[in-house]
């Protein structure tokens, strides 16, 4: 009987260790959700590592040549790209730089009786250069929005050039500008952790800055030496978009994008 107990004994036990279940592990995975608000913040994914963006374009004074006269009046833009780089959670750093060149002619063919005549002129060329910086600080965020106040500091410089008439009447045109200016924009910047791209971000801003602008043009007639010049500049407060605040001027000048490099760490 002893024995029939401490078989029956072992019978139960091991019935015991073959019906228990242990359940599996699971993996929690936050940030998927854009009402997720678990995990790390978007913003602290992309601390220390370094940011491509888009500063957005200037127009700079440039000649204009119609009717083979040269003149004040055309423009030119500079568009600005750089760096941005977050030192640590609240404060940040950034930097961009803008180059533009053209150059070029036109070619007007008539034809007349018989005869085929080639009318040749020049593009007046330009050269631009436009250097931005900025400090960004964190004000708020939440899980994928970061609202920061960007103070910044730019300036730019543009020359355009061109030659017109010929024999005597040949006039170098030359037109210089520079543009100087400084203010601070608010910043809401949406991150995409809630599909798996912290690193991407989305900004609009908004803001108000002191900007200063100087042309001064001149004209010299080659054989005789003869100089025109005319210069201005003027210095105003605004918004940083506008002034008609059409569709075109907000999204070119509030909206733009950033992509931070290097891989987020597991959320």
């Amino acid at each position: 009987m002893g024995a029939a107990i401490a078989l029956g004994a072992t019978t139960v036990g091991a019935q015991d260790l073959s019906t228990t279940t242990v359940a599996p592990s699971t993996t929690t995975t936050t940030g998927a959700s854009v009402t997720d608000t678990s995990g790390p913040t978007d913003h602290s994914v992309v601390v220390g590592h370094l940011g491509l963006r888009y500063f957005g374009s200037a127009d700079m004074p440039a000649l204009s040549f119609t009717g083979g006269m040269a003149s004040q009046g055309g423009t030119q833009a500079i568009h600005t790209v750089g760096a941005r780089y977050w030192l640590n959670h609240s404060l940040g750093i950034e930097a961009g730089l803008g180059i533009g060149f053209t150059s070029g002619s036109n070619t007007r063919t008539v034809q007349s009786g018989g005869n085929t005549m080639q009318q040749s002129s020049d593009n007046p060329n330009f050269f631009g250069l436009g250097l931005q910086v900025g400090l960004p600080i964190m004000v708020a965020e939440a899980k994928h929005l970061a609202i920061h106040l960007d103070p910044y500091l730019y300036f730019r410089y543009g020359t355009s050039g061109i030659t017109t008439g010929s024999g005597t009447s040949t006039t170098d045109n030359t037109l210089s500008a520079v543009q100087f200016g400084l203010g601070a924009n608010a910043v809401a910047e949406m991150q995409f952790g809630f599909i798996g791209l912290p690193q991407l971000g989305l900004q609009a801003q908004f803001g108000f800055g002191l900007a200063y602008n100087s042309n001064s043009f001149k004209s010299v007639v080659l054989s005789t030496n003869d100089t025109t010049t005319a210069s201005s500049s003027g210095f105003g407060i605004g918004t940083t978009v506008g002034p008609h605040y059409g569709l075109d001027q907000i999204i070119s000048g509030s909206v733009s994008a950033v992509w931070y490099f290097g891989g987020s760490p597991g959320r």
